[in-house]
């Protein structure tokens, strides 16, 4: 990969030098889901905007799983980078009609199709990782959360996953942390899986386990993705902009990743959001 160098070679590819190519894609996020309203999140906990409707449209339900790209329907859009370049974010800058804190991430690996009423151990991507990682596959960086796709039960259990950590050490388990009850059950509700001590990322996710039944099965997936910026929202219609221009580390390499947000609410309605993004190639 050829790193951008420094400032000079920046604004030179930005402003088309060399080749750069610069892009600078529009997005936005409406709070409706293949046309209905999005369900309202809880204030302070984490919802997905994966499959909010948009431009770009929402994401599908992974149903086996899979690795996603920026092809993958739901990706925020970008083209990829040619003649053998590398693509790299400058900066990222979004607006929201509620206030909270966005997440932009790389969708490293997602399934669906997991129930709220089996408590045996569900499959993710199994004693032999498939498909295995094909970003960031050491590891250093990835986080894990499940996504709620469809209304789970209302009986309180929690869940844990058996992992391989960013050292390549299998047979770790994560911290049990709650699932189902009156805060953890709805539709696009985002809850994350704490790692075990001194672990700082994840190869592969072999399972997931529930303590007991939700008492309803409805539908959760299990995600692995690599977190960028957090863009604080502190009130309704300001705009946050992230600019990797200004210091370090330098913009990240982007190319093929599947970008997406997450969304912590300071308040329980579903965000309007929209913004976009300039690149530049090396």
């Amino acid at each position: 990969m050829a790193a951008l160098t420094d400032l000079s070679d920046l604004i030179n590819r930005g402003t088309g030098g060399n080749n750069g190519t610069p892009e600078t894609p529009f997005y936005f996020k409406a709070p409706r889901i293949a046309g209905a309203a999005a369900t309202a999140p809880i204030a302070g906990r984490m919802a997905s905007l994966w499959r909010y409707d948009g431009m770009p449209g929402g994401g599908a339900i992974p149903t086996t799983g899979a690795i996603p790209t920026r092809t993958t329907q739901g990706a925020l859009p970008y083209t990829a980078a040619g003649g053998g370049r590398e693509k790299f974010a400058l900066t990222v800058g979004l607006t929201s009609s509620v206030a909270g804190v966005f997440t932009l991430y790389d969708r490293l690996f997602h399934i669906g199709g997991l129930s709220g009423t089996v408590t045996t151990a569900q499959t993710v991507q199994g004693s032999t990782p498939t498909p295995a990682l094909t970003r960031n596959t050491g590891g250093v960086g990835n986080v894990v959360f499940v996504e709620i796709y469809t209304l789970i039960g209302n009986t309180a259990q929690t869940i844990t996953m058996n992992y391989t950590n960013q050292a390549g050490t299998t047979g770790r388990i994560s911290t049990a942390v709650a699932i189902g009850g009156s805060n953890n059950r709805e539709a696009t509700r985002v809850i994350m899986l704490p790692l075990q001590a001194d672990d700082t990322g994840v190869r592969a996710v072999q399972s997931i386990t529930l303590s007991g039944s939700t008492g309803t099965a409805g539908e959760f997936g299990v995600v692995i993705a690599r977190p960028f910026p957090l863009l604080p929202v502190a009130t309704a219609g300001m705009a946050v902009i992230r600019d990797w221009t200004t210091g370090l580390p330098m913009p990240p390499d982007v190319n093929d990743m599947c970008l997406s947000l997450l969304f912590f609410p300071a308040s329980a309605a579903a965000p309007d959001s929209y913004g976009g993004f300039s690149f530049v190639e090396k």
